[in-house]
């Protein structure tokens, strides 16, 4: 499939949206407002959103009406499966790739050994803070063809973008062959894009620190990044 994958090394620019609830109102709200892809998230309480994810069998149903949407757009959806020892089974990544699902996203401290060399779906590393500089390379030879650089600290989550949160992302970029997306751990603007794109990333993935939590607010946001 790697649909992902293609739209990043074939577009200038790509916009992601990560929803804060795996929920369909707020996955047409995000392609509504531009979004070129969703991701999704099972087995996680998610930090930046304060949100409680299910098991796949939980969120199956949801998943699988949120990628029918992103088709009729012809947008990708990716998944977080897991985290902290709650982690998707090899049985579940197959029903993934059935539904439609592209790639998966997770820290190589979460991920399973065995997760890297499956065939179901691509292979997206996050990249955290603190990691060091020559590790990241060494996820390629192991199977990663996709990178988020989540390397922001956690207290620094929600303020503005700085100079130099630029170097680190281009230092990031230059690592690695494989395309990266940066997510919105800062509170990114629509006029912060001329500069991410000189860092060498391929697009952005913006989240609630961004979107916020409401269908209204996700898809006006994403229309102004659309825009920039």
């Amino acid at each position: 499939m790697n649909l992902l994958h293609d739209q990043l090394t074939r577009n200038e620019w790509t916009l992601l949206a990560s929803l804060p609830k795996n929920d369909v109102q707020l996955a047409r709200a995000a392609l509504k407002g531009g979004a070129q892809g969703l991701k999704v998230h099972i087995n996680v309480e998610h930090f930046a959103s304060g949100t409680r994810f299910g098991s796949l069998e939980e969120e199956h149903e949801k998943i699988a009406r949120i990628v029918a949407e992103a088709r009729e757009f012809g947008a990708n959806v990716g998944i977080v499966p897991g985290a902290n020892e709650k982690f998707a089974s090899p049985e579940d990544f197959a029903k993934l790739r059935e539904l439609g699902v592209d790639y998966f996203d997770a820290y190589p401290f979460d991920c399973p050994a065995w997760a890297m060399l499956q065939r179901d779906l691509d292979v997206m590393v996050a990249a955290y803070h603190g990691m060091p500089n020559e590790e990241l390379p060494v996820y390629e030879q192991l199977g990663m063809t996709l990178c988020e650089a989540s390397i922001m600290a956690h207290d620094s989550y929600g303020a503005p973008l700085k100079a130099r949160d630029l170097a680190s992302y281009s230092a990031l970029c230059a690592s690695i062959k494989s395309p990266v997306i940066i997510p919105s751990q800062k509170k990114l603007e629509p006029r912060d894009v001329s500069a991410l794109r000189k860092t060498g990333a391929r697009g952005v993935l913006l989240g609630a620190i961004v979107l916020g939590r409401e269908a209204q607010t996700i898809e006006t946001a994403l229309r102004a990044f659309r825009s920039a």
